[in-house]
């Protein structure tokens, strides 16, 4: 028997910056120095992994990073600003909009 992927193996939950927040965001990031300090640059090789993964056909579901929510969530779990929390922060959103769908 055949069993389909569901949405959440073929999913990928991509952050995503508003320009107005950028700048307040790569500051507080701890690895700032491994992202470009433009929102420009930053956007331009979001959209380049993006289509990368589209590309593969997986689907993205796109999460905005507030600065507001991102800190607090990142200061109730102990947790630094990193590339991999952020990756888990977007993911921990995606799953509990997808839950609560």
């Amino acid at each position: 028997m055949d069993v389909k992927p569901t949405v959440e193996e073929y999913t990928v939950a991509m952050p995503w910056y508003e320009p107005e927040d950028f700048p307040v965001l790569w500051e507080l990031a701890q690895d700032r120095s491994e992202m470009p300090p433009r929102y420009e640059d930053w956007r331009r090789s979001a959209e380049t992994v993006m289509n990368a993964w589209l590309a593969r056909g997986r689907a993205l579901q796109i999460v905005t990073i507030r600065p507001g929510p991102f800190v607090a969530w990142l200061e109730a779990r102990h947790l630094p600003n990193t590339a991999e929390i952020r990756r888990r922060y977007v993911e921990d959103l995606a799953t509990r909009d997808h839950d609560a769908a």
